[in-house]
């Protein structure tokens, strides 16, 4: 996480203006989902990779390892689409223990074809992830005069997604130290320990961060200065 917002902020194109980002990474989204065919999909998620590495000048290592991750949780589900079970006895399958285990030539090609759109669609939004700022973002929300809470809450959320990572290495080490993952019951203990200050912690620092703005005469909204961007016939700086 704390990598993709570092590459976010980082990378040769972080100052193009969101609008542009934005609309390429939907316009491919939309591509992938409605034209419904492996080839388009191939060449939407080159596409995206292409722009991500070589004019985003993203990692690649860390871009396919990134896919590569997301890739491994998508083939797990469409398994359920190439591979059907039943308890019933099936001819054409075949017995494994109490089941029967059957795929076919249209379930495998579904399953491709629907891995393909899926992949396609996720290179999409990492490329708008590792090139877009969050506060870009936000601003780029609000000029679409998009509701005002929608968009305090989204900042204010992507912000305590760090707070409480902090906090949770925080806890993980002090466990550690103490030996509390030292075997499983004394793991399941050291988690439910983590979970429960972490769950108190992060109730009391929305407290604090509550009666800090309320102290600066908060009016509903967070307002920042916004930064100065480039247009894709200008030089990136």
């Amino acid at each position: 996480m704390r990598q993709i917002d570092a590459y976010a902020y980082s990378n040769r194109i972080s100052k193009l203006h969101p609008a542009y980002k934005v609309g390429a990474s939907l316009l491919a989204l939309v591509l992938c989902l409605t034209l419904n065919r492996p080839l388009a999909s191939l060449l939407i998620l080159a596409l995206m990779l292409g722009l991500t590495i070589f004019w985003a000048g993203v990692s690649w290592r860390f871009v396919l390892t990134l896919l590569l991750t997301e890739g491994s949780f998508l083939l797990a589900g469409v398994l359920g689409v190439a591979i059907s079970v039943s308890t019933m006895p099936d001819a054409g399958g075949a017995a494994l223990g109490p089941f029967w285990v059957r795929s076919d030539a249209a379930s495998v090609w579904l399953a491709l074809n629907l891995f393909l759109r899926a992949l396609g669609s996720v290179s999409a939004m990492n490329f708008l992830a590792l090139t877009t700022p969050i506060l870009d973002l936000i601003e780029l929300l609000r000029r679409l005069r998009v509701p005002e809470v929608l968009v305090e809450v989204m900042g204010l959320t992507y912000r305590f997604i760090f707070i409480l990572f902090d906090s949770l290495e925080r806890m993980t080490l002090a466990q550690e130290v103490r030996l509390g993952f030292g075997n499983w019951r004394s793991s399941l203990r050291s988690a439910a320990l983590i979970g429960t200050n972490l769950f108190i912690d992060a109730f009391r620092r929305s407290r604090i961060l509550e009666t800090a703005l309320q102290s600066r005469a908060w009016d509903g909204a967070l307002r920042v200065l916004p930064r100065k961007y480039n247009h894709p016939f200008q030089k990136c700086n």
